[in-house]
């Protein structure tokens, strides 16, 4: 059986696996990668099937393990689902990182003072469809939007099956898509020596969960809300 170093002997690669632009390719520097002039796209099915690996680890090793609690538990994924929570992530966290890289890749040389003016009037006017109008975000805007799009599609859901016994929390039950995201992304965020610290407070973790799952936080309010709860790591 698997386990995280295995699967992710570089750290990156483990931030990466949700992290990245999951439509187009591109490497660790975010370099994107191009073919005749046109994005490369990404195998979507393996990018899928990494992130689906990486879950498998995280419910066996952090969510269940020693808990008896999940016995009676089946978790099963909506793959349509997953990809579109990622698709869309993909889409506002490089969304004006693509079109940059596009610019610099057009087969014409653009003068370095009109390439600046194009990405300043693209970073500028909120009228291109750009929810984050840069090509670096904070890591906190990017679990803000990880954390909304998971939110709206709920790939993560848990079944059960008949018998006797105890079954986890009834908030674990009712918000387990949330509950299991904020969970993958902290491992996610764990190889970058970054934390989150929202469930050391129960009270304000299962309001948090509540209104994660019904929506009622959005995305700009989810970006100021989590870097009270983020920390770096010393090694």
């Amino acid at each position: 059986m698997n386990t995280l170093d295995e699967m992710f002997p570089n750290p990156d690669d483990c931030y990466y696996a949700l992290f990245q632009d999951a439509v187009f390719e591109h490497d660790n520097d975010i370099n994107y990668i191009f073919e005749r002039g046109q994005f490369k796209r990404r195998d979507k099915t393996a990018g899928i099937k990494q992130i689906v690996k990486m879950a498998d680890i995280v419910y066996r090793d952090i969510i269940t393990t020693g808990n008896t609690l999940y016995a009676r538990c089946r978790p099963y994924i909506d793959y349509t689902a997953l990809w579109s929570a990622v698709a869309r992530y993909s889409r506002d966290i490089y969304g004006f990182r693509r079109i940059t890289a596009k610019l610099r890749n057009l087969d014409f040389t653009l003068a370095p003072n009109l390439q600046k003016e194009v990405e300043d009037i693209i970073s500028e006017s909120a009228d291109f469809g750009f929810l984050i109008p840069s090509g670096s975000p904070y890591i906190h805007r990017q679990v803000a939007i990880l954390l909304y799009w998971f939110s709206v599609f709920k790939p993560f859901h848990l079944g059960f099956v008949e018998g006797t016994g105890p079954l986890p929390e009834d908030y674990i039950i009712s918000y387990f898509n949330e509950y299991f995201t904020y969970y993958l992304i902290g491992v996610a965020l764990h190889s970058q020596s970054i934390g989150l610290t929202l469930h050391r407070n129960l009270t304000y973790f299962k309001e948090f969960l509540n209104e994660l799952s019904h929506r009622h936080l959005s995305r700009s309010s989810l970006e100021f809300f989590l870097p009270t709860w983020m920390f770096r790591q010393v090694s």
